[in-house]
Formats: structure tokens, sequence, C-alpha cells
């Protein structure tokens, strides 16, 4: 890590030299959960040190808001969670007066390039080893060190961007590190548990149903059945007028509602290996109100993702920095109306089947009139995960303006063979006049809706080679 700490120091320098001549400042981040909480503690590290900075988080990167923010009047760019891409672009219309903080896959000309911090050119998987918020993090401790009380927003980033993929479900790398850095400072701490969503706020019923990553046959949405199984096992499920959530069960209990997930799972024909997947390292933030969604890093990061994509990351954002009392009541409303924009996008898939069509492997999903392009990636996520699909690639379209196609595409856990979304991704959106890019695993575009049938050829090619 000491050559990732010394360009940190030497970049840092520099901004806070830009900071103290009063220059102003402009942080770009996505929206996603990762993006919201690398631009937060890029902003908050060098706001604490009085820089004129302000934090803008977007959607998408292209050459044309690129060209929009080279009009504006900031002296510097910061870029995090995107950008990697476009550093050429970046190049052509801020010259030197940029920075990229990132992890996703980039060409190799442009690693080294000295406007680029990018967690592969040290080593570091960005898929797996190292998010923007953790590499964010590593910057604001070279900032300042007092910003070790950040680790937890690393962590929280760290797994919204589901690269919790060690041994039961643990974090490794610079991920690691962070959670480290946290756990030692008693702002974490770490168990094995089961997984479900919201085991800290809600009833154990409802906890089981909402999980969708990996879909369970039989238990995801399956609300009252679940209900009516955990009775029958015996398990006490209300103290008084209370229910019970997961975390407030003993861990025979626990097992005892792994028993009945299992037995629903078998009974519905569903695979029942799935399950292991609910099992492993669950992280909790001392520091955060119990029963409310920040207290597991799970949920803090639905919570961020869900403000980022129903169009409200300065929601998210306000909660990053604090915000405990209005923002936090606002976000938590803000999910709810997320999973029900979910919800209705799966419902509609599951009663316009020609709207899936599958070769081999492959799977496109096109989602014109019932997907947003704001939900296009958490509606993608969740199939790649359910039934039938597994072992899929599946490639998702759906409108985005007047005149572009969003794309968003997932590699399923059980999928044999090698691939690379992020550059098929970057390749094909090219190829289009879009731009694209991501992870192995996890990758994205922009392209032009005219061109959806040749970007899908130019997939399959790629692909298929």
């Amino acid at each position: 890590m000491e050559p990732l700490k010394a360009r940190f120091d030497s970049v840092a320098r520099g901004l806070l030299d830009l900071a103290a001549s009063g220059r102003r400042i402009l942080v770009v981040t996505h929206i996603d959960a990762d993006g919201i909480l690398s631009g937060s503690m890029v902003f908050s590290s060098l706001a604490k040190k009085g820089a004129n900075v302000v934090l803008r988080c977007i959607p998408d990167l292209d050459p044309g808001l690129i060209s929009e923010l080279a009009s504006q009047r900031y002296d510097f760019y910061v870029f995090t969670d995107l950008g990697s891409a476009l550093v050429r672009e970046l190049e052509s219309g801020l010259g030197q007066r940029f920075l990229v903080i990132d992890h996703h896959q980039l060409a190799e000309e442009d690693m080294k390039k000295a406007a680029v911090v990018n967690a592969w050119d040290f080593g570091l998987d960005g898929g797996r080893e190292a998010c923007s918020s953790s590499m964010a993090y590593e910057f604001a401790l070279s900032v300042d060190p007092s910003n070790r009380d950040l680790s937890p927003l690393a962590v929280v980033g760290a797994v919204a961007d589901r690269q919790d993929g060690g041994p039961d479900r643990s974090l490794t790398g610079l991920n690691k590190m962070a959670l480290e850095d946290a756990v030692a400072d008693g702002l974490a701490r770490v168990s094995k548990d089961l997984l479900f969503i919201g085991r800290e706020t809600r009833p154990v019923h409802e906890s089981v149903a909402l999980t969708s990553t990996p879909y369970l046959k039989g238990v995801t949405g399956n609300k009252e059945g679940i209900l009516s199984s955990l009775h029958q096992s015996g398990l006490v499920l209300k103290e008084g007028a209370s229910w019970r959530t997961l975390s407030t069960l003993t861990e025979d209990e626990k097992k005892k509602v792994t028993e009945v997930v299992a037995g629903l799972v078998a009974s519905s024909g569903g695979n029942t290996g799935s399950i292991a997947e609910l099992v492993g390292d669950a992280i909790t933030l001392a520091g955060e109100d119990a029963f409310t969604p920040l207290r597991d890093v799970r949920e803090f990061g639905t919570l961020l993702n869900a403000c980022g994509r129903m169009g409200e990351p300065g929601t998210g954002v306000s909660v990053c920095l604090g915000d405990r009392g209005n923002s936090l009541a606002a976000a938590m409303a803000i999910l709810s109306q997320y999973r029900m924009g979910i919800g209705r996008a799966l419902q509609a898939l599951s009663e316009d089947p020609a709207r899936i069509t599958a070769s081999g492997w492959l799977v496109f999903v096109h989602g014109d009139g019932v997907i947003e392009d704001k939900l296009l990636g958490p509606v993608i996520s969740i199939l790649t995960s359910s039934p039938g699909y597994t072992d899929k690639i599946v490639v998702g379209l759906t409108k985005s303006g007047e005149s572009d196609l969003k794309v968003s595409s997932r590699v399923g856990d059980a999928h044999q063979g090698e691939v690379n979304l992020g550059v098929v991704m970057r390749a094909a959106g090219e190829a289009v006049r879009g731009v694209g890019g991501g992870h192995s695993m996890a990758a994205g575009a922009k392209i032009p809706a005219t061109e959806a049938e040749a970007f899908e050829r130019m997939v399959v090619e790629m692909l298929a080679g």
C-alpha cells in the first residue's frame, strides 16, 4: 500500500495548496452508493480544511457533460467513481485541471497518467479489493489522519458495491484495511450472522421476504407464507406488542429461521444451495442508532442506492455527512419508493416475457416503458440472481432521455467461463458512438437509441469470442 499512500499524499498536498489559495474545487461523483460515499468523503475532507469546494452527483458522465463542466467557473475538478473511461475527453475539455479517483478498469495508456489514481494501477482488483469509497478513504487519510472516523463509510461503499466476495462474504484488500480501522476504533464490529435485508430494522418475516439477492424461490416476496411457517415452527416473533428483528434472535432461533427458509425453498422446487450465501460477515456500525437502516452496512448501502436512483442523491450525501434528522427520515421514505419501483418493474417483466430474449447463456432484457433508467441496474442484478438466470450473462437496455439507451449488464454467480464485461461494454459502447465500462462482473454503457441492434450484435460477437 506504500505506493498508493505516497500517491495520495502527493495528490492531497496539491489539492490543499489549491484550497489555501482560494481556488474553487468541484467534486463530481456517481449517484450510486459507492459514488455518494466516495464523493462525500472527498468533499468532507477538503471542506474541513477550509476549501472552497462543491459536490455534485450525476447519473452518467459523457462528452457533452464534460463540455458543460468545462464552461463552469471552477478551477479544479475531482471525479470519484467515474471518469476512467473518459480520460482523453477529460484532458481535451479540462486540460490538467482534473483528478480521477476510481476503481473501474481503464485503458492501459490512461492508467499511468498524472490525473488518474486508479486501484488497478496499484495491483488492486477494482472489482473485488477496492471500491471508490475505500480509495476516497485513503485520500482522506492523506488530507488528515484524523479522518479515520470516515472508515465506516468506506466499508459501506465496499459492501454496497458487492465487493464482499471473500470467504463468508468478507472484505479483502483495501476494503478490508478500512474495515480493520473501523473495528480498531470501535466504530464497527463483525460477526457471523444471517444476512437478510433489514436484520436490524424489520420484523423477521418481512426481513426474510425482502431477500432478492440471491432470489429464493418460495421465499422472496412471500411475506405471509413465511410468517405462517415461522409461527408453525414455534418461533416467538413478538416481544409484547413489538415485532422482533433478526438481530434480536438467539443462535438457536436463527437456525430455526434457516430451516424454515430451506423448507420453503425446497417445497417450491428452488435451489437450497443458495441459502449458504445468506450466512457470513455481518458488519454492524456501533455509532448508529439501533433499529435504523444505518446500523447494518448492507442496509446503509441500500438506503444510499435508493437516494441516488430515485433522483435524490443530495439526501444521501446529507446522511453521509452526519444528518440523522430530516435527511435520514427523507431517505427512509425514498427507500420505500425505491423498493416499490423495483417491484413494479419486475412484475411488468413477468407479465411480458417477450421482453426477455435468451440465446444460450446470453440474455437480453428490453425495458423500454417498464424499467426506469435509474432502476435498470438494480433490476438486472435481481434478475441475474433469479432461478434460470444465475448461470447467464444478462444485458438490460432501456430508454434514457430523448435519444439514448442505458445499458446494464451482470454475470450470474453460477456462470461458467471467463468474461470481462467492463471491456465488452467499453468496446461495444465506443463502437456505436457511446460510452461504456465497469467491472468484469458488472458493467454498463450509454448509447444512441438508434444503435441498439448494432450494439447487441457487437456484444454477442465479443462474448462469443
